[in-house]
């Protein structure tokens, strides 16, 4: 039986020693992504927002703009934010409106709606539309290579980034010449969408994702000025790097600030402003950022995101420009820091076999709490995340320890007289 604060601490160093291998692997990997989505969510922030915005296309507006949209619903949400000189307005939707299933009153009127955004989209200043990549139905006829705005700047092992063989779904002709295109493929198969993809390939090539493009396309970059190093780091001009994994991906912070309000709130501010009376929504902070145009509602929440809910790839989209515009860019602590935590814990863990029981259970608590307060502190100083398998695991191995000896352990015994 474990009696001594010597044994409690040997054991609580062997514990912490295995959770600092086995938090790298999963489950206690996914358990540790879960926290650190925890601190970037409620850790305090300052400074300004990210200059991005969502423009939501919430349950609420498609009660008076149901979908599927035509042009000219997408035509009024330019109207609305031209006049504010956003730097780039970027819709992740698929203009190509002859798979939007339009009834056939609207698809006669299609012709003339599709002019009219096209008019529209000609006076904006620079826009991105979305495209998704795909493979063929008939993997034997390999389509013809389509142009793309690829990336030359590449090291690493490429095979790495996922590819893909055929532009399966882009705007239509009309809006594709006269805008730039941003993929928005996302994984398949994942659990809690921590990061997002900022390069995929398309046929041997190099393409950037719909963030990247955005935010390339808001320090007007060009796939020139694009550096990447696989495993390391994506290079934007001299003064921005974004941290990657070797297939492209990059982690994205949540807690990022961020303008958001609905297409709703955005189509009525904008004729508060014509009108001259104060707008519903600040609008004026779209001017010089980026304004993005997605779907938010229930039917479009499909992608498992942090605090375990579910949110659109617009949100993912929004989330990840923001983390790269004010570079929070979240790293894990070092194994030093990790070291740092046990023998913390282990200096915690030699008073307890002389503790009551329910002392010790206080005392483990409390022992948390003040952990997730530091952490939240680390975290808001130098986007660096400390682990949570670790104390957790180290707190539950000398609580149930106390839990099992006697509590006369450490005390000399009192004589019993029969």
């Amino acid at each position: 039986m474990f009696r001594t604060g010597a044994q409690f601490m040997f054991i609580v160093l062997l514990a912490g020693l295995a959770l600092m291998y086995e938090s790298r692997q999963e489950p206690l990997a996914a358990w540790d992504n879960t926290f650190a989505d925890f601190l970037a969510m409620h850790s305090p922030r300052g400074g300004t927002p990210a200059p991005v915005t969502l423009v939501a296309i919430d349950d609420a507006s498609l009660g008076g703009h149901p979908w599927p949209w035509t042009p000219l619903d997408f035509a009024l949400f330019f109207q609305a934010v031209l006049p504010v000189k956003p730097e780039v307005c970027a819709v992740d939707e698929v203009l190509d409106f002859a798979r939007f299933g339009l009834p056939d009153e609207q698809h006669r009127k299609l012709p003339q709606y599709e002019k009219m955004l096209r008019d529209i989209i000609l006076t904006a200043p620079k826009n991105l539309l979305g495209s998704e990549l795909g493979f063929p139905e008939d993997p034997s006829v390999i389509p013809p290579l389509q142009e793309v705005p690829a990336l030359r700047h590449i090291t690493g092992a490429a095979d790495r980034i996922p590819e893909f063989t055929v532009i399966e779904r882009q705007p239509t002709e009309n809006f594709r010449l006269s805008s730039t295109v941003g993929f928005t493929n996302l994984p398949r198969v994942y659990e809690r969408a921590s990061a997002v993809p900022l390069v995929l390939r398309y046929r041997g090539q190099v393409v950037p994702t719909f963030p990247l493009q955005a935010v390339m396309l808001w320090r007007q970059l060009t796939p020139d000025d694009v550096v990447v190093e696989l495993g390391a780091h994506i290079q934007l001009g001299k003064d921005l790097r974004i941290p990657i994994n070797d297939t492209g991906r990059m982690r994205v912070d949540f807690g990022a600030r961020r303008g958001e309000f609905s297409y709703a709130d955005l189509i009525l501010a904008s004729e508060q402003s014509g009108a001259g009376t104060p707008p519903l929504v600040p609008i004026e902070r779209l001017k010089g950022g980026i304004v993005l145009l997605s779907r938010t509602d229930a039917a479009a929440r499909t992608v498992p995101l942090a605090a375990q809910r579910m949110g659109s790839p617009g949100e993912l989209f929004a989330a990840a420009i923001a983390t790269i515009q004010k570079q929070s860019f979240i790293r894990r602590s070092p194994p030093w820091a990790e070291g740092v935590v046990v023998a913390a814990f282990m200096l915690v863990s030699f008073r307890i076999p002389r503790l009551k029981k329910w002392l010790a259970v206080v005392i483990g608590f409390v022992a948390l709490v003040i952990y997730a307060m530091l952490a939240m502190a680390v975290f808001s100083r130098w986007f660096v995340w400390l682990p949570a398998s670790v104390p957790l695991g180290a707190v539950l191995v000398f609580v149930l320890l106390r839990l099992v000896t006697p509590d006369s352990a450490g005390r000399p015994r009192r004589p019993v007289i029969f």
